[in-house]
């Protein structure tokens, strides 16, 4: 089954990774029979993100960067690259990370359970053939006690609830109205989509650490608090039978 792709990267001072993963990207877009694209989000970089895509752009006709003027947060850059991927005509939109943890290998496998039926494809740390390679040992603990208390907590199927690779069609990109602003817009595209009764399975990937910039993701009091705080919302989205 051939499937129109749009690949989402949200980035922010994101210079150096940029150009690699762009290539890496186009390599394996250019063997997937459908037509593709790479939709790059700017999300304010201070750095020279503006220039390097630039300079992409004059190398790769797939290439389509929205620019925020200020740095939004990933919500925000999200639900722009959501919003731009809707106005294409492609069938099923890929987001990953910027910063080179993400490996565009994995991509053909999530577009395949995409072609095999399923609505949402998460790129799945935690299934067998998945892993985390090169990711200290206190991220990883962090990550396997949050999906597990999040699995524990809603009882879905599903085990990496906060992956940031994921491939969704557009027609759940539609349905699917998100309202979080921050790392926990993750959480709720997953659960929302799985209770408006989409199907949503996981694709074992291997996450990886940045090459080049400093992480993004700051570990705080208040992200424990809001994750906490979506997974009530979210059962309560469950135990009102939206699926």
């Amino acid at each position: 089954m051939s499937l129109r792709v749009a690949v989402v990267l949200p980035a922010y001072n994101e210079a150096g990774n940029l150009a690699p993963l762009v290539a890496e990207l186009f390599a394996v877009l250019s063997q997937w029979p459908g037509e593709s694209r790479i939709i790059v989000v700017n999300d304010g970089s201070r750095d020279a993100t503006g220039d390097e895509l630039a300079e992409l752009q004059s190398q790769y006709a797939m290439l389509d960067v929205v620019t925020h003027p200020v740095n939004r947060g990933l919500a925000a850059a999200l639900k722009t690259g959501i919003a731009r991927a809707c106005k294409t005509d492609a069938d099923v939109a890929v987001f990953l990370d910027s910063d080179l943890s993400h490996r565009p290998s994995d991509m053909p496998a999530l577009l395949g359970a995409i072609a095999g039926g399923a609505d949402v494809a998460l790129g799945s740390r935690f299934v067998p053939g998945g892993g985390m390679l090169g990711v200290p040992m206190w991220r990883v603990l962090i990550s396997r006690a949050g999906n597990a208390l999040g699995r524990l907590v809603l009882g879905v199927p599903f085990r990496d609830l906060t992956t940031g690779y994921r491939a969704i069609r557009r027609e759940v990109l539609q349905r699917v109205q998100l309202g979080e602003d921050g790392f926990t817009i993750q959480l709720e595209s997953v659960i929302r989509a799985y209770a408006a009764g989409y199907r949503v399975v996981d694709v074992p990937i291997v996450l990886g650490t940045r090459r080049h910039g400093e992480s993004h993701m700051n570990y705080s009091t208040q992200l424990f608090a809001d994750y906490w705080r979506l997974l009530m919302s979210c059962r309560q989205w469950l135990r009102e039978g939206h699926r």
